[in-house]
């Protein structure tokens, strides 16, 4: 399997959907090595070309297509995947038509092309439980060896979401009745 084949293959399970060769806009005939459009939340339309491909031509390439779009009225962005190392020059001047996503290897992995191409794919966020971890509660019971079976603990715990006050309040009364205190103030009239 060739380098563009696999740049597809990581566009299309983006939601991408691959174009015919050669690419045909407002009537004019485009030879891209490869082209892929985006169908669903991305309207990016993606060429993908090698060093194997004169820059010269490239160049008059991407100009051409950019002046065919600007033809058909076209808001699509477009951006331009180039296997195989790109001069800083030869880079400036296609950027003036298109976003360059340079893959330095000629024969990359899936792990490099998904990194020089990662504005064009969704993002990959983290598993939700794992960002947030558990209940915090029960990550502190679970760390002091307290069971859901005690009451006065679990009440404390509980009140440490209401903050410090609370905290003291549930921990005075907690002491209070196992003095066999009441929490009742006696009036003394002598």
């Amino acid at each position: 399997m060739t380098s563009v084949q696999d740049v597809l293959i990581v566009l299309e399970s983006a939601g991408f959907e691959r174009l015919p060769r050669p690419l045909t806009v407002v009537g004019t005939q485009f030879d891209f090595e490869a082209a892929a459009r985006g169908v669903n939340t991305s309207h990016d339309l993606v060429l993908v070309a090698t060093d194997q491909v004169p820059l010269r031509r490239l160049q008059r390439l991407v100009a051409g297509l950019a002046r065919s779009l600007d033809l058909a009225a076209s808001r699509r962005p477009v951006s331009l995947v180039h296997l195989g190392g790109i001069a800083a020059s030869d880079r400036i001047e296609l950027e003036r038509y298109a976003r360059i996503l340079p893959v330095a290897s000629v024969s990359p992995d899936i792990a490099e092309i998904e990194e020089a191409i990662a504005v064009l794919l969704p993002l990959k966020l983290p598993n939700a439980d794992l960002v947030h971890g558990s209940d915090p509660v029960n990550e502190v019971m679970a760390v002091l060896n307290i069971s859901k079976d005690t009451s006065d603990h679990i009440a404390l715990l509980n009140a440490a979401a209401d903050g410090p006050a609370a905290v003291r309040e549930t921990l005075r009364r907690y002491a209070n009745s196992g003095a066999g205190w009441s929490d009742q103030v006696e009036d003394n009239d002598d």
